[in-house]
């Protein structure tokens, strides 16, 4: 009697262990579905299906999945100008300030490559303008290293913080004189950015713009007096470092700078 007892139990146990397995399995198999929807609506948004994603979000995907990269179907939306799907995913609850690995959101990616319309969009559902991702960046930054001026001029409308820096101590004014966006950079001057800070390295805009052959910038840096005396983290001025390059042109407009008190 008592081993039958004991092999009924003995059953009962592999009996319960077996559902359990099954279980665990069918757990497993409806998270990778649930993967797989989420993965294929942030590629629909990625490349503009709106159809494929509105199917998405109609059988129950969450607007703010991420895919196996991080990334939500809104940040992909806003990186790649889909303004009816950024729309789409508002409306259906997409979150406009969940970040990616990295520490972007969605307008910062936005400001990036330009599309106004979308940051629009997402200011208007609160975005934080300021925010900031992982090493430092801003949307302002994003915008200003991009000549993207129209988005330059909303954010700044929206009191973006014009001289917030990255992790190497750069602001906008010294990205977009870097790069040479004359337009931006007159922008970021007239809206009152610091026209001598310096990066971790000593470079201020007046003196990146010199190095890389920026003449329209050096011509609107040295107008609203920047200084010419600063020095880099070498010990050169702008005006060295374009006698060092041979940047001819730079070296004229800066010697003939006018006198700033």
């Amino acid at each position: 009697m008592g081993k039958r007892i004991k092999h009924r139990q003995t059953l009962a146990a592999l009996l319960g262990f077996a559902m359990l397995l099954g279980a665990l399995a069918g757990a497993t198999h409806s998270a990778a579905a649930a993967d797989q929807r989420t993965e294929n609506m942030v590629t629909a948004a990625e490349i503009g299906l709106i159809e494929d994603v509105r199917s998405a979000l109609e059988n129950g995907v969450d607007p703010n999945s991420r895919n196996e990269s991080g990334w939500t179907a809104l940040m992909q939306a806003a990186m790649n100008g889909h303004a009816d799907i950024v729309r789409l995913l508002i409306d259906q609850g997409a979150d406009v300030t969940i970040k990616g690995d990295a520490g972007w959101e969605a307008l910062m990616l936005a400001a990036q490559f330009g599309h106004l319309k979308i940051v629009r969009m997402l200011i208007q559902q609160k975005a934080d303008v300021n925010a900031v991702s992982r090493n430092g960046s801003t949307a302002l930054m994003f915008a200003s290293s991009n000549a993207h001026i129209k988005v330059v001029r909303v954010l700044l409308k929206q009191n973006a913080t014009i001289d917030a820096k990255d992790y190497l101590g750069r602001t906008a004014l010294l990205f977009a004189a870097s790069e040479g966006h004359v337009r931006v950079v007159k922008q970021l001057t007239e809206a009152g950015a610091l026209i001598n800070f310096q990066d971790q390295e000593g470079n201020t805009p007046l003196i990146l713009a010199s190095r890389a052959g920026h003449e329209g910038v050096v011509r609107v840096l040295t107008a609203v007096c920047a200084d010419l005396a600063t020095t880099d983290a070498t010990g050169k001025t702008a005006l060295q470092i374009a006698e060092e390059k041979a940047h001819t042109r730079i070296v004229q407009i800066i010697q003939n700078a006018p006198a700033c008190e």
